[in-house]
Protein backbone atom coordinates (compact mmCIF):
# COMPACT_ATOMS: atom_id res chain seq x y z
CA UNK A 1 0.00 0.00 0.00
CA UNK A 2 3.06 2.45 0.91
CA UNK A 3 4.30 3.07 -2.42
CA UNK A 4 2.40 2.37 -6.16
CA UNK A 5 4.24 3.66 -9.72
CA UNK A 6 2.26 4.92 -12.43
CA UNK A 7 3.10 7.36 -15.26
CA UNK A 8 3.95 10.88 -14.65
CA UNK A 9 2.91 13.55 -16.05
CA UNK A 10 2.47 17.43 -15.22
CA UNK A 11 0.52 20.55 -15.55
CA UNK A 12 -3.03 19.69 -18.34
CA UNK A 13 -1.92 16.13 -18.34
CA UNK A 14 -1.98 15.79 -14.75
CA UNK A 15 -5.61 17.11 -14.53
CA UNK A 16 -7.03 15.02 -17.95
CA UNK A 17 -5.06 12.12 -16.16
CA UNK A 18 -7.01 12.72 -12.36
CA UNK A 19 -10.39 13.50 -14.00
CA UNK A 20 -10.13 10.64 -16.94
CA UNK A 21 -8.60 8.13 -15.55
CA UNK A 22 -5.80 8.01 -18.31
CA UNK A 23 -3.07 7.20 -16.60
CA UNK A 24 -2.82 3.54 -18.35
CA UNK A 25 -1.59 4.86 -21.11
CA UNK A 26 1.59 7.89 -21.46
CA UNK A 27 0.49 8.45 -24.53
CA UNK A 28 -2.61 10.43 -25.91
CA UNK A 29 -3.94 11.13 -29.24
CA UNK A 30 -5.20 13.95 -30.63
CA UNK A 31 -8.81 13.87 -29.57
CA UNK A 32 -7.34 13.57 -26.12
CA UNK A 33 -5.52 16.47 -26.32
CA UNK A 34 -8.31 18.47 -27.37
CA UNK A 35 -10.03 17.53 -24.03
CA UNK A 36 -6.66 18.18 -22.14
CA UNK A 37 -6.63 21.92 -23.53
CA UNK A 38 -10.55 22.12 -22.53
CA UNK A 39 -9.86 21.26 -19.45
CA UNK A 40 -7.50 23.65 -18.75
CA UNK A 41 -9.33 26.37 -19.39
CA UNK A 42 -10.54 28.83 -16.79
CA UNK A 43 -14.35 29.30 -16.33
CA UNK A 44 -14.82 32.93 -15.10
CA UNK A 45 -18.34 31.85 -13.73
CA UNK A 46 -17.05 29.16 -11.55
CA UNK A 47 -19.43 27.68 -8.59
CA UNK A 48 -17.02 26.89 -6.02
CA UNK A 49 -17.47 26.07 -2.41
CA UNK A 50 -15.74 24.50 0.57
CA UNK A 51 -16.80 21.64 2.98
CA UNK A 52 -14.11 20.48 5.44
CA UNK A 53 -10.91 19.86 3.16
CA UNK A 54 -12.78 19.13 0.23
CA UNK A 55 -13.31 22.07 -2.61
CA UNK A 56 -16.04 21.50 -5.12
CA UNK A 57 -15.80 23.87 -8.39
CA UNK A 58 -17.98 23.72 -11.64
CA UNK A 59 -14.19 24.14 -13.13
CA UNK A 60 -10.53 22.62 -12.58
CA UNK A 61 -9.11 26.09 -11.21
CA UNK A 62 -8.80 25.22 -7.41
CA UNK A 63 -7.48 21.53 -8.65
CA UNK A 64 -4.67 23.10 -11.00
CA UNK A 65 -3.93 25.43 -7.79
CA UNK A 66 -3.77 22.44 -5.45
CA UNK A 67 -1.44 20.25 -7.91
CA UNK A 68 0.81 23.33 -7.99
CA UNK A 69 0.81 23.44 -4.02
CA UNK A 70 1.32 19.83 -3.47
CA UNK A 71 4.32 19.59 -6.12
CA UNK A 72 5.64 22.16 -4.32
CA UNK A 73 5.44 21.29 -0.54
CA UNK A 74 5.60 17.52 -1.25
CA UNK A 75 1.54 16.64 -0.46
CA UNK A 76 -0.57 14.66 -2.85
CA UNK A 77 -3.26 16.45 -5.02
CA UNK A 78 -6.58 14.61 -5.51
CA UNK A 79 -9.59 14.89 -7.55
CA UNK A 80 -13.51 13.08 -8.45
CA UNK A 81 -15.77 14.43 -11.25
CA UNK A 82 -19.55 14.20 -11.43
CA UNK A 83 -22.14 15.02 -13.80
CA UNK A 84 -24.63 17.31 -11.50
CA UNK A 85 -27.51 19.14 -13.44
CA UNK A 86 -26.30 18.65 -16.40
CA UNK A 87 -23.11 20.33 -15.51
CA UNK A 88 -19.38 18.64 -15.08
CA UNK A 89 -18.27 19.31 -11.00
CA UNK A 90 -14.86 18.69 -9.79
CA UNK A 91 -14.10 17.69 -5.92
CA UNK A 92 -10.52 18.25 -5.24
CA UNK A 93 -8.09 18.09 -2.10
CA UNK A 94 -4.88 18.07 -0.95
CA UNK A 95 -3.65 14.79 1.30
CA UNK A 96 -0.43 14.70 3.48
CA UNK A 97 2.00 12.05 2.49
CA UNK A 98 1.20 8.73 3.03
CA UNK A 99 -2.51 9.40 4.47
CA UNK A 100 -4.69 7.59 1.77
CA UNK A 101 -4.87 3.91 0.92
CA UNK A 102 -3.61 3.78 -2.81
CA UNK A 103 -5.92 0.80 -4.29
CA UNK A 104 -4.43 -1.35 -7.64
CA UNK A 105 -7.23 0.04 -9.82
CA UNK A 106 -10.41 2.31 -9.92
CA UNK A 107 -13.20 1.20 -7.71
CA UNK A 108 -16.04 2.40 -6.37
CA UNK A 109 -15.51 6.21 -4.28
CA UNK A 110 -11.79 6.17 -4.92
CA UNK A 111 -10.22 9.47 -5.72
CA UNK A 112 -7.35 10.23 -9.07
CA UNK A 113 -4.02 11.39 -7.04
CA UNK A 114 -0.96 12.92 -7.85
CA UNK A 115 1.45 12.08 -5.24
CA UNK A 116 4.21 14.37 -4.98
CA UNK A 117 5.95 12.79 -2.01
CA UNK A 118 6.57 10.30 -4.35
CA UNK A 119 8.01 11.54 -7.42
CA UNK A 120 4.95 12.67 -9.52
CA UNK A 121 3.26 9.40 -9.40
CA UNK A 122 -0.29 8.71 -10.05
CA UNK A 123 -3.22 6.50 -8.24
CA UNK A 124 -5.92 5.67 -7.42
CA UNK A 125 -6.82 6.08 -4.12
CA UNK A 126 -9.20 5.70 -1.13
CA UNK A 127 -9.38 8.51 1.34
CA UNK A 128 -11.33 9.24 4.77
CA UNK A 129 -14.25 10.69 3.87
CA UNK A 130 -15.11 11.26 7.52
CA UNK A 131 -11.85 12.97 8.02
CA UNK A 132 -11.97 14.76 5.24
CA UNK A 133 -15.62 16.22 6.00
CA UNK A 134 -13.93 17.25 9.43
CA UNK A 135 -10.94 19.00 8.05
CA UNK A 136 -8.31 17.01 9.85
CA UNK A 137 -7.25 14.80 6.96
CA UNK A 138 -3.08 16.66 7.45
CA UNK A 139 -1.87 15.51 10.68
CA UNK A 140 -1.36 17.98 13.13
CA UNK A 141 1.49 16.09 14.88
CA UNK A 142 4.74 14.98 14.38
CA UNK A 143 5.18 14.59 9.94
CA UNK A 144 4.63 10.74 9.22
CA UNK A 145 8.29 9.30 9.01
CA UNK A 146 9.82 8.27 5.71
CA UNK A 147 10.50 4.51 7.18
CA UNK A 148 8.16 1.72 5.18
CA UNK A 149 7.35 -1.51 5.87
CA UNK A 150 7.43 -2.65 2.39
CA UNK A 151 3.56 -4.00 2.81
CA UNK A 152 0.53 -3.08 0.16
CA UNK A 153 -2.79 -3.91 1.56
CA UNK A 154 -6.57 -2.83 1.58
CA UNK A 155 -9.08 -2.79 4.80
CA UNK A 156 -11.68 -5.64 4.45
CA UNK A 157 -15.11 -5.26 3.80
CA UNK A 158 -16.18 -5.31 7.59
CA UNK A 159 -13.04 -3.13 8.31
CA UNK A 160 -11.71 -5.35 11.00
CA UNK A 161 -8.35 -6.28 9.67
CA UNK A 162 -6.13 -5.38 6.61
CA UNK A 163 -5.43 -7.74 3.72
CA UNK A 164 -1.85 -7.94 2.74
CA UNK A 165 -1.77 -7.81 -1.24
CA UNK A 166 1.63 -7.24 -2.11
CA UNK A 167 5.47 -7.82 -0.29
CA UNK A 168 7.47 -4.84 -2.04
CA UNK A 169 10.97 -5.82 -3.16
CA UNK A 170 13.86 -5.43 -1.27
CA UNK A 171 11.47 -4.79 1.53
CA UNK A 172 11.92 -5.69 5.34
CA UNK A 173 8.24 -7.08 4.76
CA UNK A 174 9.65 -9.59 1.85
CA UNK A 175 12.88 -10.67 3.60
CA UNK A 176 11.17 -11.34 6.69
CA UNK A 177 10.02 -15.00 4.75
CA UNK A 178 7.33 -14.54 7.43
CA UNK A 179 4.96 -12.56 5.31
CA UNK A 180 3.00 -13.27 2.23
CA UNK A 181 0.23 -12.27 0.03
CA UNK A 182 -3.48 -13.10 1.60
CA UNK A 183 -2.13 -12.54 5.28
CA UNK A 184 -4.95 -11.08 7.48
CA UNK A 185 -3.26 -7.99 9.70
CA UNK A 186 -5.17 -8.15 12.78
CA UNK A 187 -3.48 -5.54 15.18
CA UNK A 188 -0.11 -3.34 14.82
CA UNK A 189 2.38 -1.84 17.81
CA UNK A 190 4.77 0.18 17.73
CA UNK A 191 8.42 -0.93 18.83
CA UNK A 192 9.32 -4.96 19.65
CA UNK A 193 7.03 -5.19 22.98
CA UNK A 194 4.48 -1.74 22.05
CA UNK A 195 0.88 -2.04 22.96
CA UNK A 196 -0.86 -3.97 20.59
CA UNK A 197 -4.04 -1.88 18.89
CA UNK A 198 -6.40 -3.79 17.05
CA UNK A 199 -7.47 -2.78 13.44
CA UNK A 200 -11.32 -2.80 13.88
CA UNK A 201 -12.57 0.31 14.05
CA UNK A 202 -9.68 2.55 13.10
CA UNK A 203 -9.38 5.22 9.96
CA UNK A 204 -7.30 4.88 7.23
CA UNK A 205 -5.22 7.99 7.94
CA UNK A 206 -4.65 6.04 11.67
CA UNK A 207 -3.56 2.72 10.27
CA UNK A 208 -1.28 4.32 7.73
CA UNK A 209 0.83 6.65 10.11
CA UNK A 210 1.15 3.34 12.09
CA UNK A 211 2.30 1.18 9.60
CA UNK A 212 5.17 4.61 9.29
CA UNK A 213 7.41 5.61 10.72
CA UNK A 214 11.40 6.93 10.96
CA UNK A 215 14.25 4.54 9.56
CA UNK A 216 15.15 2.04 12.04
CA UNK A 217 12.20 1.99 14.54
CA UNK A 218 10.02 -1.14 14.11
CA UNK A 219 6.79 -2.32 14.14
CA UNK A 220 4.69 -5.34 15.40
CA UNK A 221 2.11 -7.22 13.70
CA UNK A 222 -0.24 -9.48 14.71
CA UNK A 223 -0.77 -12.14 12.04
CA UNK A 224 -3.41 -14.60 10.88
CA UNK A 225 -3.08 -16.88 7.70
CA UNK A 226 -5.64 -18.11 5.95
CA UNK A 227 -6.71 -21.63 6.88
CA UNK A 228 -4.32 -21.60 10.51
CA UNK A 229 -5.86 -21.01 13.68
CA UNK A 230 -4.69 -18.41 15.75
CA UNK A 231 -2.31 -15.34 15.22
CA UNK A 232 1.23 -15.01 14.81
CA UNK A 233 3.00 -12.00 15.84
CA UNK A 234 5.93 -10.34 12.93
CA UNK A 235 8.40 -7.53 13.56
CA UNK A 236 9.88 -5.77 10.83
CA UNK A 237 11.74 -2.78 10.84
CA UNK A 238 11.20 0.26 8.80
CA UNK A 239 13.46 1.43 6.01
CA UNK A 240 13.76 4.38 3.65
CA UNK A 241 12.92 3.39 0.36
CA UNK A 242 16.34 3.41 -2.43
CA UNK A 243 16.39 4.65 -5.76
CA UNK A 244 17.38 0.47 -6.18
CA UNK A 245 14.49 -0.48 -4.50
CA UNK A 246 12.59 1.98 -6.38
CA UNK A 247 13.73 0.02 -9.53
CA UNK A 248 12.72 -3.43 -8.52
CA UNK A 249 9.46 -2.27 -7.49
CA UNK A 250 8.65 -0.35 -10.81
CA UNK A 251 10.04 -3.97 -12.25
CA UNK A 252 7.27 -6.04 -10.49
CA UNK A 253 5.33 -3.69 -11.62
CA UNK A 254 5.90 -4.52 -15.22
CA UNK A 255 6.32 -8.05 -13.94
CA UNK A 256 3.05 -8.52 -13.02
CA UNK A 257 1.70 -7.24 -16.41
CA UNK A 258 2.30 -10.72 -17.98
CA UNK A 259 0.70 -13.79 -17.71
CA UNK A 260 2.70 -17.10 -16.72
CA UNK A 261 1.01 -19.06 -19.53
CA UNK A 262 -0.30 -18.32 -23.24
CA UNK A 263 -4.02 -17.74 -22.29
CA UNK A 264 -3.73 -14.31 -22.85
CA UNK A 265 -5.00 -12.60 -26.04
CA UNK A 266 -1.39 -11.41 -27.03
CA UNK A 267 0.89 -13.72 -27.19
CA UNK A 268 4.94 -13.08 -26.11
CA UNK A 269 7.64 -13.18 -28.93
CA UNK A 270 10.34 -13.79 -25.90
CA UNK A 271 9.52 -17.05 -23.34
CA UNK A 272 10.07 -16.75 -19.75
CA UNK A 273 13.62 -17.92 -19.57
CA UNK A 274 14.50 -14.72 -22.11
CA UNK A 275 14.63 -16.34 -25.57
CA UNK A 276 12.99 -15.64 -28.66
CA UNK A 277 9.82 -17.82 -29.18
CA UNK A 278 10.34 -20.12 -32.13
CA UNK A 279 7.37 -18.90 -33.84
CA UNK A 280 9.51 -15.76 -34.10
CA UNK A 281 12.94 -17.89 -34.93
CA UNK A 282 10.90 -19.33 -37.74
CA UNK A 283 9.37 -15.56 -38.84
CA UNK A 284 12.96 -14.06 -38.88
CA UNK A 285 14.51 -16.68 -40.95
CA UNK A 286 12.25 -16.66 -43.75
CA UNK A 287 14.43 -14.89 -46.69
CA UNK A 288 12.77 -11.11 -47.21
CA UNK A 289 16.06 -9.78 -49.71
CA UNK A 290 15.37 -6.85 -51.94
CA UNK A 291 15.41 -9.15 -55.07
CA UNK A 292 12.21 -10.90 -54.07
CA UNK A 293 10.76 -7.43 -53.75
CA UNK A 294 11.18 -6.17 -56.45
CA UNK A 295 10.28 -9.13 -58.72
CA UNK A 296 6.94 -8.72 -56.89
CA UNK A 297 6.80 -5.33 -57.55
CA UNK A 298 7.28 -6.01 -61.17
CA UNK A 299 4.48 -8.25 -61.54
CA UNK A 300 1.28 -6.80 -64.03
CA UNK A 301 -2.22 -7.50 -62.43
CA UNK A 302 -3.29 -7.58 -59.16
CA UNK A 303 -4.19 -10.74 -59.50
CA UNK A 304 -0.84 -12.19 -60.32
CA UNK A 305 0.85 -10.09 -57.49
CA UNK A 306 -1.42 -11.97 -55.54
CA UNK A 307 -0.18 -15.29 -56.62
CA UNK A 308 3.14 -14.69 -56.25
CA UNK A 309 2.59 -13.16 -52.49
CA UNK A 310 0.91 -16.41 -51.76
CA UNK A 311 4.54 -18.00 -52.13
CA UNK A 312 6.26 -15.23 -50.13
CA UNK A 313 6.55 -15.81 -46.65
CA UNK A 314 5.94 -12.20 -44.91
CA UNK A 315 4.12 -10.29 -48.38
CA UNK A 316 2.44 -8.12 -46.48
CA UNK A 317 5.93 -6.49 -45.86
CA UNK A 318 5.82 -6.03 -50.33
CA UNK A 319 2.00 -3.84 -49.90
CA UNK A 320 4.39 -0.77 -50.56
CA UNK A 321 4.53 -2.36 -53.91
CA UNK A 322 0.44 -3.30 -54.77
CA UNK A 323 -1.03 -0.53 -53.16
CA UNK A 324 -4.21 -2.97 -53.18
CA UNK A 325 -6.65 -3.90 -50.14
CA UNK A 326 -6.24 -7.57 -51.53
CA UNK A 327 -2.17 -7.45 -51.61
CA UNK A 328 -2.46 -6.47 -47.66
CA UNK A 329 -4.66 -9.29 -46.47
CA UNK A 330 -2.50 -11.83 -48.32
CA UNK A 331 0.43 -10.83 -46.72
CA UNK A 332 -1.26 -10.79 -43.50
CA UNK A 333 -2.23 -14.49 -44.24
CA UNK A 334 1.06 -14.70 -45.48
CA UNK A 335 2.75 -14.09 -41.94
CA UNK A 336 0.95 -16.00 -39.82
CA UNK A 337 1.34 -18.87 -42.09
CA UNK A 338 4.98 -17.89 -41.72
CA UNK A 339 5.12 -18.22 -38.08
CA UNK A 340 3.80 -21.64 -38.04
CA UNK A 341 0.23 -20.71 -37.75
CA UNK A 342 -1.49 -19.36 -34.20
CA UNK A 343 -1.46 -23.51 -33.10
CA UNK A 344 2.17 -23.16 -33.30
CA UNK A 345 2.58 -19.61 -31.88
CA UNK A 346 0.23 -20.40 -28.84
CA UNK A 347 2.55 -23.87 -28.49
CA UNK A 348 5.72 -22.50 -28.44
CA UNK A 349 4.78 -19.41 -26.64
CA UNK A 350 4.93 -19.59 -22.55
CA UNK A 351 4.15 -15.72 -21.64
CA UNK A 352 1.05 -14.21 -22.94
CA UNK A 353 -0.95 -10.23 -22.55
CA UNK A 354 -4.20 -8.82 -22.14
CA UNK A 355 -3.45 -6.20 -24.08
CA UNK A 356 -1.08 -4.97 -26.44
CA UNK A 357 -0.27 -1.95 -24.13
CA UNK A 358 0.89 -4.09 -21.39
CA UNK A 359 2.43 -6.25 -23.86
CA UNK A 360 4.59 -3.46 -25.20
CA UNK A 361 5.70 -2.23 -22.20
CA UNK A 362 6.81 -5.72 -20.79
CA UNK A 363 8.65 -5.76 -24.04
CA UNK A 364 9.93 -2.20 -23.89
CA UNK A 365 11.23 -2.43 -20.51
CA UNK A 366 12.70 -6.31 -20.33
CA UNK A 367 13.85 -6.79 -23.75
CA UNK A 368 15.10 -3.75 -25.37
CA UNK A 369 18.46 -4.05 -24.84
CA UNK A 370 18.86 -7.70 -26.51
CA UNK A 371 20.35 -7.81 -29.74
CA UNK A 372 17.63 -8.88 -31.98
CA UNK A 373 15.25 -7.05 -30.05
CA UNK A 374 14.59 -5.01 -33.35
CA UNK A 375 14.00 -7.86 -35.40
CA UNK A 376 12.07 -9.72 -33.17
CA UNK A 377 9.56 -6.92 -32.35
CA UNK A 378 9.44 -6.26 -36.69
CA UNK A 379 7.92 -10.44 -36.86
CA UNK A 380 5.81 -9.82 -34.10
CA UNK A 381 4.38 -6.77 -35.65
CA UNK A 382 3.06 -8.61 -38.65
CA UNK A 383 1.19 -11.23 -36.76
CA UNK A 384 -0.05 -7.72 -34.51
CA UNK A 385 -0.25 -4.69 -36.52
CA UNK A 386 0.60 -1.99 -34.34
CA UNK A 387 3.04 -3.38 -31.85
CA UNK A 388 6.12 -1.70 -33.28
CA UNK A 389 4.44 1.47 -32.46
CA UNK A 390 3.50 0.31 -29.23
CA UNK A 391 6.55 -0.24 -28.12
CA UNK A 392 8.06 2.75 -29.41
CA UNK A 393 5.46 4.82 -27.08
CA UNK A 394 6.50 2.61 -24.34
CA UNK A 395 10.25 3.65 -24.09
CA UNK A 396 9.42 6.62 -24.38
Amino acid sequence: MERIFACTRLGAVVLASAVLGACASSHHNTSHNALVQGLAIQNSTAQTTVNGQVTTSTDTSAYQAQVLQASKTGQTACVKAEVQSGKMVYHSTLVAPGNFQVQSQHGEGAWRCVDYSNNGQHVWAQLDSTALAAGDQTPTGEPLGKGLLGIRWLQTEDKHFLRITELLPLSAAQESGQLQAGDLIVAIGEDKNGEMTAISGRSVNDLVASMRGEPGTFARLSIMSPGNAGTREVVLERREQTAEQQAAIQQQKIDALALKNNSGKYLSPYTSDGVTAEWVNKAINVSMGKATGSAVGGVAGAYAANKVLENVPFGGMLGGFLGSKAGKAVGGNTALEASGGWDFIRNSSDISFNSMSDMAQWLATTHSTKSNFVDVIKAADKIYPGLQTAVANSAR
